[in-house]
């Protein structure tokens, strides 16, 4: 660990020995700090690669920061999405002939040489069954270290081909389609963006507040989007990574959206102190909604983003750094997924350039105000008390 403390040591001295004496106004300035965010975005992906798992989850994450980070550092780390270090397919055969006991022609008829990605775990690969079957074959990377084999186990996923599956191997239904921030294949392929990020956010509002079961790894490598003759659909790849909230904690969480969404700053401090955040509850809010202070105080569903509001978090987020890890420090760990998975979105958002608009707070605010009836009726003792929870439900729905 003391050499991952040294490399980052090392990427602040070169930003404050290469910016030092400097004119910020100048292009000059502009130029040599571009350059050097590059720079420092390619060691950090060189530490991911080479280091693998987890640290190429956190590159993945860095990928999909677009509405907080530089350009470069995002434009460098996307990449690995889908195109982390690859496993020598000969490799990959051991391992599917080790876990299946057959070879692999006795299998398979062929696999594709390429992969349709590699992640940090394991990468992909297309092949044809004997009996007919076009499948996507996720295999493990043989250098995985052992306790990573939970990231497979727990896929759960649609039409599994379980005589073909093992701890390390899964086999699973080809699925079509392109990448979630691809706007140009759905352009092709006459794909309504504006559709596509509605129906994102509402899917992951059911999860989220309702069901509190959430697909928790949602980078643009893990969501696919193609249109047939049903219509548009948005699949999710990668079930390794999900997160089972208590009833608590969510509830608390739509209360603090609820509250978010009306400016509600008594209601916003209450939820916030609620997950721990104390006298750190405004910047706890900007951390949630990634919007400014005085675009919530303001009410976030009627202040559209703006350049300038961009510009103020990103140099928000360099300034309160030593808060925001405090705050991260104090958190529910349920809460660490939740922010990880808001990031991701809002990524993918800023990509197709459909930043979160009125309807989605509608949408929004709809699953939490199920959510909280939900929870209310579970808490009801008589059927007077259920109807008046059902009765102002619906009046609240209908008056959104």
């Amino acid at each position: 660990m003391n050499l991952y403390l040294l490399r980052a040591a090392y990427l602040v001295v070169d930003y404050k020995w290469t910016l030092r004496g400097l004119d910020s106004s100048t292009k000059e300035y502009q130029k040599i700090k571009s350059q050097l965010h590059l720079r420092s975005a390619l060691r950090l992906r060189e530490m991911c690669c080479t280091n693998g798992g987890a640290f190429i989850k956190v590159g993945q994450h860095v990928g999909s920061l677009e509405y907080l980070l530089p350009v470069e550092y995002v434009e460098t780390m996307k990449v690995l999405h889908d195109r982390a270090p690859q496993s020598p397919l000969s490799e990959l055969y051991k391992v599917l002939e080790e876990d299946l006991g057959k070879k692999v022609d006795e299998i398979f008829t062929s696999i594709d040489p390429e992969p349709l990605g590699a992640a940090s775990l394991a990468q992909v690969h297309k092949a044809t069954t004997h009996d007919g079957r076009v499948v996507a074959v996720k295999i493990q990377h043989p250098k995985v270290k052992a306790h990573s084999y939970i990231d497979m186990k727990t896929m759960e996923v649609p039409k599994i081909y379980w005589d073909l599956s093992s701890e390390r191997v899964l086999t699973m239904e080809f699925c079509e389609g392109g990448k979630v921030d691809d706007k140009k294949y759905m352009d092709k392929h006459g794909i309504s963006v504006n559709e596509i990020a509605r129906d994102l956010g509402k899917l992951y509002s059911e999860m989220i507040f309702v069901q509190g079961y959430v697909h928790c790894d949602p980078h643009p490598g893990n969501v696919l989007v193609n249109k047939d003759e049903h219509g548009t659909k948005i699949v999710l790849l990668d079930h390794g990574l999900y997160l089972t909230m208590t009833d608590e904690f969510r509830v608390n969480y739509c209360k603090l959206w609820v509250s978010l969404i009306k400016a509600d700053l008594e209601g916003i401090k209450k939820y916030a102190t609620a997950m721990n955040a104390g006298d750190l509850h405004g910047l706890f809010a900007c951390m949630v909604t990634a919007r400014s202070w005085k675009a919530i105080t303001a009410g976030i569903d009627k202040q559209e983003i703006t350049a300038e509001e961009d510009d103020e978090i990103k140099q928000n987020a360099a300034q309160y750094l030593i808060e925001i890890s405090t705050i991260l420090n104090r958190v529910p760990r349920q809460m660490l997924l939740i922010l990880k998975t808001n990031d991701v979105l809002r990524g993918i958002e800023c990509a197709l350039k459909t930043r979160a608009n009125a309807s989605s707070f509608i949408n929004m605010s709809k699953c939490c105000i199920r959510a909280v009836a939900i929870d209310k009726l579970h808490n009801c003792d008589s059927w007077f008390q259920s109807l008046g929870v059902r009765l102002l439900c619906q009046w609240q729905l209908f008056k959104i």
